[in-house]
């Protein structure tokens, strides 16, 4: 019965372990989480707009004071940090008891995208229980703190931390007075003794039924600014252009301001004036169109009236139009040739019968000596217009081939004219595309530009095998096969564009005339030699004149130098405001259509408003070798040092103060972006801190321990005990 007992506690005991007990126990415990309170220290902050027409950091410090003692309570749940922010973000110190933020907000941007972004790299270990920001909403920043708020907002979001917005400011400044000058628009280049026309856009706000005059003043040679020309202004409480023509006389770089006078009382007023600079070139273009008739004793297509029109809205191009009808007599207007020097001439759809060959010569010589000639498309252009045997031919950048006579009166020639529709498109080449074609900075935008505009009527046949050696397709057709449609050449010193093209008036009339003005002044410019400035001996270019503080500025310089093209044969200053000088190291380009290598440099020191200046000057030779001179198409270059300049200007405006009106708006929709996230009126905060608290039970977890009762000691040694019990018994009673 004993052994039985044992045997049955032993097995009692098996079967106990088998089912393996198990005792659990579950606890809950806090985890740490921060609270993070974001306020904006901008100077946008002391304007005056908040209740009780209070700045908005007295009302921000004010609701910070007040709730002082829940914010206490909330660093007992979780660890309250605080930061403020405006160009760059800062811990703001805190142990309890008032908070410290400066009297007055200094801040010179509102960068608030940037500082959300640095505030979630900051705390990026920790768990953030909910953000407080209190700001106007308006982001006032420049690069590279210009990160877009809804970026950092975005990161937020997908970490689920709940943002609360509370906005501070009214949304517009209703009646602050303050008087502006918006906009700016200046043409890069002018040409002396052409007008020039500068227009701007004038805001008035506060004054309204009052006039004001708004100036247009003009850099002298000596330096001093002076006052060109004069408008007045009504105020209207809306922006009002403003339109001021002026005729500069020297050549040279000059600047450009427009000032807007500043009444008494106006709280900004670095926002009351404008500038920038422009470069003013000897002379204009002057350009002879001379059309043919469509028949013996006729009148001219429509395409000549349609280039005269986008021509003339360019001041600094003059056309002056001659139809010969082939009635005359040949060789009347030799004289008209010789008696007035003009920098490009027009042949549209002229024969060559319409002048004898003395004019014809002395109409080539022109272009040896530097004139442009462009030959636009049509029935008697070309070899079609018989001028394979006149002295055109050689200057021409096409070869004209034999039996090509079109005779007037017949129907066009299908081996010598190709049927519309078809479009123009650009050639890319390894320097892009040609700059009489270049409508947008990128290429791609400039082919789209182009593949956009209308279908042209036809155009004339130029077969790819008869172009000159020193001849370039710049454009062809759509489709295959590709036929060329714009050639360039150059005879002497001068440029040659074969065009083979007649019906450009199709773009103004469906829409397009933008494009068709700008096309038809870079083709004059370019065959007048106006645009290209790399192919002076030394050169240097922006990309514009008016840059922000803080901002990068580019630009590209070069020239014929006698130095090897590897070596940087360039020294590169810019001088500041203060006349402090930084040395730039340039970097080297892509050599230019002159074949001389071009360079590049980038200066973002930037932060001082005023002018700048950039000095691009060539260095001493190294070689002991003689100098030489280097050839050139235009002649030799000189190897002495060589120095060009140009400037450029940093406004001095106050981002934050300019327009200081809070964007509530914009706050609560970056709030909204959050989980749980809203914007809250300011007399709202103690609610929202009453509220805070309830988002910790988010932040506790269950802690569950499991002990098993089945793996431990005292069970092993009482199986152990109970079978060494059963053995000894057995033992002692000789039952083994």
């Amino acid at each position: 019965a004993s052994l039985l007992a044992l045997r049955g506690l032993t097995l009692l005991l098996l079967v106990l372990i088998l089912l393996r007990p198990t005792r659990v126990l579950t606890d809950t415990r806090r985890l740490p989480g921060s609270l993070i309170l974001l306020v904006d220290s901008s100077r946008s902050m002391q304007v005056a707009d908040s209740l009780g027409d209070r700045p908005r950091w007295d009302a921000l410090r004010e609701l910070l004071h007040q709730a002082q003692a829940q914010l206490t309570r909330l660093a007992e749940i979780w660890d309250l940090r605080i930061y403020r922010f405006d160009k760059l973000l800062t811990p703001v110190p805190w142990k309890g008891g008032p908070i410290e933020l400066p009297d007055t907000p200094e801040g010179s941007q509102s960068a608030l995208g940037a500082a959300l972004e640095d505030l979630l790299e900051r705390e990026s270990g920790e768990r953030i229980a909910a953000l407080v920001l209190l700001s106007d909403g308006a982001q006032r920043a420049l690069a590279p703190r210009d990160l877009a708020p809804q970026t950092a907002v975005q990161r937020l979001a997908d970490d689920n931390i709940p943002l609360y917005a509370i906005p501070l400011g009214k949304p517009a400044l209703g009646t602050q007075a303050d008087l502006r000058i918006e906009d700016l628009l200046v043409p890069d280049v002018a040409f002396a003794e052409a007008p020039l026309q500068v227009q701007a856009v004038v805001r008035l706000n506060g004054y309204t039924n009052q006039t004001f005059r708004v100036q247009l003043l003009w850099e002298q040679p000596d330096g001093t600014m002076q006052v060109v020309d004069t408008r007045k202004v009504l105020a209207e409480g809306r922006p009002v252009p403003v339109s001021f023509r002026h005729t500069p006389s020297v050549p040279g770089e000059a600047k450009v301001a427009v000032r807007v006078e500043s009444p008494a009382g106006e709280l900004v007023t670095t926002n009351n004036d404008q500038c920038t600079f422009v470069s003013v070139l000897e002379g204009g273009v002057q350009v002879l169109q001379l059309v043919g008739a469509t028949r013996i004793g006729g009148g001219p297509g429509i395409e000549p009236r349609f280039v005269r029109m986008a021509l003339a809205a360019h001041a600094d191009i003059r056309v002056e139009y001659r139809l010969l009808n082939y009635l005359q007599p040949r060789g009347s207007d030799r004289e008209r040739l010789l008696a007035e020097k003009y920098d490009v001439f027009m042949l549209s759809d002229l024969d060559a019968s319409a002048l004898d060959r003395t004019s014809w010569q002395q109409l080539a010589d022109r272009v040896a000596e530097g004139a442009g000639l462009v030959m636009t498309g049509g029935l008697h252009s070309f070899g079609p217009g018989g001028y394979r045997r006149s002295p055109l031919a050689p200057v021409l950048p096409i070869k004209l081939g034999p039996a090509e006579r079109q005779n007037f009166g017949e129907p066009p020639r299908v081996d010598m004219h190709l049927p519309g529709p078809l479009k123009m498109l650009p050639v890319v080449g390894s320097l892009g595309v040609h700059p009489i074609l270049r409508m947008e900075e990128k290429t791609q935008q400039t082919l789209a530009a182009w593949q956009s505009l209308p279908s042209l009527e036809g155009a004339n046949r130029f077969p790819p095998e008869r172009l000159k050696p020193n001849a370039q397709i710049i454009a062809q057709s759509d489709g295959q096969p590709a036929w060329p449609l714009a050639i360039t050449g150059a005879w002497g010193n001068g440029r040659t564009l074969a065009l083979a093209i007649d019906s450009t008036w199709r773009w103004q009339m469906e829409g397009y005339g933008g494009l068709l003005r700008r096309f038809w002044r870079q083709a004059i410019l370019w065959l007048a030699q106006k645009d290209d400035i790399q192919d002076r001996q030394l050169w240097v270019r922006l990309d514009q004149r008016r840059y922000q503080r803080g901002s990068r500025v580019r630009f590209t310089f070069g020239g014929a130098v006698s130095r090897p093209a590897t070596e940087n044969p360039f020294q590169v200053e810019v001088t500041r405001p203060d006349g402090i000088r930084k040395t730039i190291r340039p970097a080297r380009r892509e050599p230019g259509r002159s074949g001389t290598p071009a360079w590049s440099g980038s200066f973002a020191d930037t932060d001082q408003p005023g002018d700048y200046r950039i000095t691009v000057t060539t260095g001493k030779q190294k070689s002991q070798e003689p100098e030489t001179a280097l050839p050139r198409e235009n002649g030799p270059i000189a190897p002495s040092p060589q120095m060009v300049s140009v400037r450029f200007t940093v406004p001095d405006q106050d981002m934050e103060l300019d327009q200081p009106a809070a964007e509530p708006t914009f706050l609560a929709k970056l709030a909204r972006l959050t989980p749980g996230g809203r914007d809250v009126a300011p007399e709202e905060l103690p609610i929202l801190l009453q509220q805070l608290p309830s988002r910790q039970d988010e932040f506790e977890e269950e802690i569950v321990t499991n002990i098993s009762l089945w793996d431990r000691w005292p069970v092993f040694l009482a199986v152990v005990g109970l079978l060494s019990l059963e053995w000894w018994l057995r033992k002692r009673w000789g039952l083994v």
